[in-house]
């Protein structure tokens, strides 16, 4: 029973993935390049947040190679720092984030937030966001875009949202569909939350090999240089 509802939550997560131009096995590659990635840090003489900058790297990297190589698919840098891929059929702009501990977990009611505060160009993006069920209404019309010449105009912004857990030894993900940002910055509402049966597995000790949180520095520089504080 147990293993049945284990395989029906995976088929469930490779169509809803596979709607947005996506497969999950491209997602589970991209988290073991970043880890991979993460490893090549030296515990004694790299800077703090290293680690989590080399993870992020390393993911966005794997993913932007393996998408590049499939139809519809084109990489974009906003702002000339934030790296956007783009699914012109599917509509779907995809971005990657630092996540909360819920990141890839159902909770009730508690949903994940972003780890970091988001800045004007991403709010700009998610205010734009139009919800699954009117965009199967409305089709195209559905979004609303002040300047044709937008490169993402008519794109709904999604988030591989991303936890490392290093006391499981997991790295948990999901790709959401945010619906806003609070007053502070983060986003902590989703219009949709597309999780996968289980998480990627460390074996080893690759998360012993660093004395700080493993999510500290991933993403783009222009959200990891703000301070932290709790939503």
């Amino acid at each position: 029973m147990i293993e049945s509802l284990a395989a029906e939550a995976h088929a469930d997560y490779e169509d809803r993935v596979a709607n947005l131009g996506l497969r999950g096995d491209v997602l589970r590659q991209a988290l073991g390049a970043s880890n991979t990635e993460r490893g090549l840090c030296s515990k004694d003489h790299a800077a703090t947040i290293a680690p989590g900058i080399y993870a992020y790297n390393g993911l966005v990297t794997s993913l932007s190679r393996q998408l590049d190589g499939e139809d519809d698919w084109r990489r974009v840098n906003l702002a000339g720092v934030l790296p956007i891929m783009l699914n012109s059929r599917t509509r779907v702009a995809l971005g990657v984030a630092s996540g909360s501990p819920l990141t890839g977990q159902r909770s009730g009611r508690l949903q994940p937030s972003s780890r970091y505060p988001k800045g004007e160009l991403t709010k700009k993006l998610v205010e734009r966001n139009v919800p699954l069920g009117q965009i199967a209404l409305l089709g195209r019309s559905a979004f609303q875009v002040a300047e044709d010449t937008d490169e993402l105009a008519g794109y709904n912004l999604w988030l591989m949202l991303v936890y490392f857990d290093q006391k499981r030894k997991e790295i948990r993900h999901e790709v959401s569909l945010p619906e806003r940002l609070n007053a502070k910055g983060y986003v902590k509402d989703w219009y949709d939350r597309i999780l996968p049966a289980n998480p990627y597995s460390v074996d080893g000790d690759e998360f012993g090999s660093i004395d700080s949180d493993p999510n500290d520095g991933f993403g783009p520089p222009s959200e990891v240089t703000v301070e932290r504080r709790k939503p």
